[in-house]
Formats: C-alpha cells, sequence, structure tokens
C-alpha cells in the first residue's frame, strides 16, 4: 500500500481540493483507494461521499470481521477522539510509530492507496500521517505566507523522521497552488523557493481557475465539469500523477 500524505499547518491552501482530485484520479484508474480525513470539519469527506464510502470514525480502520471485505472506495472521517498525542517523550514518539504500523498493516490488507488529508494545524493526528507517509504533497499559495509556512512544515517532518529513525526520511514535494499567473510577485516568491529547494517542488503549478472552485461546490473532480476546461483540468492531471509516481518510487 502506499500513502501520500497532503498537509500544511495553513487553512485555505487547498489541501482538501488536492486531496479529493488525488484519490478520484486513482479511483478512475481502478485503484482500490482509501482516505483518512484527519480535520475535524470533514470537508474531503463531504467532497467525496458521491463514490467513497463513509465507514466510521478513524479509529475504526482496525475493527474490520475477519471475513469483512471493505469497499473498494472508502473514507474514514476524524473525530474529537482520534489519538491525540505529541512527542514531549521518547515514550510518546514510539507509542505514535506504534500506531501507525498497525494501521498501515490493516489497511495495506484491503487498499492499494492511502491518501490522507490533514487537518490546518500541528498536533498528534499530522505526525501520526507523516509518520505513515511514502510521500508527501504540500499545497501552497506563492504570497508572503509562503516562506513561513514552509518553515513549519519542515519543523514537523523533521520531528516525524525522529521519530521513524535513521534512513527513512520524509520526501515531500511543494505543489504551487492558485497561481495568480501575471502577478510577479508570486513569480520572484516560487523562484526563490525553487532555488532554495530544487529537488522538492513538483514542476507543475495549478493557476488560479474559476473551475477549481465550481468543481469543489459540485462535489466532482474538474475534468468532470460540463464545459471547456482544458486551461485546467490537464494541468491537475499532471500534478497528481507526478504525486502517485513520486509515492510509488519512494515506497519501491
Amino acid at each position: 500500500m502506499r500513502t501520500i500524505v497532503v498537509t500544511n499547518e495553513r487553512g485555505g491552501i487547498g489541501k482538501t481540493t488536492l486531496t479529493c482530485h488525488i484519490a478520484w484520479h486513482l479511483a478512475e484508474q481502478g485503484k482500490r483507494v482509501v482516505v483518512l480525513d484527519l480535520d475535524k470539519q470533514c470537508h474531503s469527506a463531504g467532497m467525496l461521499k458521491a463514490e467513497f464510502e463513509q465507514i466510521g470514525p478513524v479509529q475504526s480502520i482496525l475493527d474490520f470481521e475477519p471475513n469483512e471485505e471493505p469497499p473498494a472506495l472508502a473514507c474514514f472521517k476524524n473525530t474529537r477522539q482520534i489519538v491525540e498525542l505529541t512527542t514531549d517523550s521518547p515514550q510518546q514518539g514510539q507509542h505514535i510509530g506504534a500506531y501507525v504500523r498497525a494501521i498501515r498493516a490493516g489497511l495495506a490488507k484491503h487498499y492499494d492507496y492511502c491518501v490522507i488529508d490533514t487537518a490546518p494545524a500541528w498536533d498528534g493526528r499530522n505526525l501520526m500521517a507523516l509518520i505513515a507517509s511514502d510521500y508527501v504533497a504540500v499545497p501552497l499559495d506563492p504570497d508572503k505566507t509562503a516562506r513561513q509556512s514552509l518553515n513549519e512544515i519542515s519543523q514537523s517532518i523533521s520531528l516525524a523522521n525522529k521519530v521513524r529513525g535513521e534512513g527513512n526520511a520524509t520526501r515531500f514535494g511543494i505543489v504551487f497552488n492558485r497561481v495568480q499567473t501575471t502577478s510577479e510577485v508570486s513569480k520572484m516568491l516560487m523562484d526563490r523557493i525553487g532555488q532554495a529547494l530544487p529537488a522538492n517542488v513538483v514542476p507543475h503549478t495549478i493557476p488560479h481557475r474559476e473551475h477549481m472552485r465550481e468543481a469543489a461546490l459540485l462535489e466532482i473532480p474538474v475534468w468532470r465539469l460540463a464545459k471547456d476546461t482544458r486551461r485546467s483540468a490537464p494541468i491537475v492531471r499532471e500534478v497528481v500523477s507526478y504525486i502517485v509516481d513520486q509515492a510509488e518510487r519512494e515506497a519501491a
């Protein structure tokens, strides 16, 4: 099973939209996909409800009966009772690591891919997701908050790597999202980040398009909109395909 995590500790950045498009893309390829929506507002679970069966809270992942066949497309919601741990002590870090390994082992019996949408905050849920990841996608709006967001994410990934252990570092890719293609400031910020982290920038950017908002409201992927989406859909396909390819490479 491949695990793709979509994260940014700031809200309104496009995590849910990217998560859902990755899940839709994989499902259309005939893959068995499970989505873990760790945000308490459960936006991903809402957008995927037409095609993904919602079968309970995240804690119930390991509750399958031995002979029970779970749905090919499934979405588990977050609840307020989900593990809320920190790594203030080595014991707590080991506890999270053990919990993640159990989840992966349970899901791997039934699914090809797990896609995780994280909460716009830092807590044990996000750490759990980062530890579980084969690849982390970081949607980033190239505005004045971009560098601070990257700094926060880098610290979180560094913490996850400590729990994962030596030689098992998390790979991540920055997805520039909602890009104003005519903005010189956005271009400058993207160039600076690309120069600082050349191996971590996804080589496709998602421009600001009304199509994306319409698709989200209709709870469908942008390529299914009943209008000409040639300026939106191919770009989103390129982004999600790249993310999936990277996850495959890391897990190989």
